[in-house]
């Protein structure tokens, strides 16, 4: 183990840290993008060399940051292997979470993004599906003779950001209520149910 994964090991208050801080440059990244393609519905199908980076980057961290929260709850490296296993893992202990959305905020239109609903047993989330196409397939075509890269669009980014940002928010919940460290977000509000 080396030095940074002893001093994170069962410190949340590092995670926190260390992954909120990438939040927030993703989260800065994607506001100035909205000079360009306004956050609105109207342009979900809207993809671009920036999404593709943005959308690998997100996914990742999501990834990363979820088998994080699976180590702080106790489950082996065995049983979270897998983006599926990590999230079913997770509902398992906080079912809510399937219902927890994110609403964007003033000056973006307002969506309302629910990004771990449909994660059920081995069925993922569509945006989860779509990052796997753009990762290990981009140039391939489907039915509709639309590349794998298109999937990387304004919709996806902003799943897979809300995504990020409900775990950084349900770790700093459940770990680090005492710590000073402030997860904020410019582009999202949460709404816990």
């Amino acid at each position: 183990m080396n030095e940074l994964e002893e001093r994170v090991k069962n410190n949340p208050a590092e995670i926190i840290k260390i992954f909120g801080r990438q939040y927030s440059l993703i989260e800065k990244r994607m506001v100035e993008l909205s000079d360009y393609v306004t956050i609105s519905n109207k342009n979900y199908s809207t993809f671009s060399n920036q999404f593709i980076s943005m959308y690998l980057t997100i996914c990742s961290e999501a990834d990363s940051l979820a088998d994080e929260l699976c180590a702080l709850l106790g489950i082996s490296s065995k049983e979270r292997y897998g983006i599926n296993n990590k999230i079913n893992n997770i509902l398992e202990r906080y079912d809510n979470l399937r219902n927890w959305r994110c609403i964007t905020k003033f000056p973006f239109d307002e969506l309302n993004i629910v990004p771990f609903a449909k994660f059920q047993g081995t069925e993922s989330a569509d945006w989860w599906k779509d990052y796997n196409k753009v990762k290990h397939s981009r140039i391939e075509k489907n039915d509709n003779n639309m590349y794998n890269y298109e999937r990387a669009n304004l919709k996806n980014v902003l799943y897979s950001l809300a995504a990020l940002y409900l775990l950084i928010s349900k770790v700093k919940m459940e770990f680090c209520t005492l710590s000073p460290i402030e997860i904020k977000s410019d582009v999202f509000d949460v709404v816990f149910l």
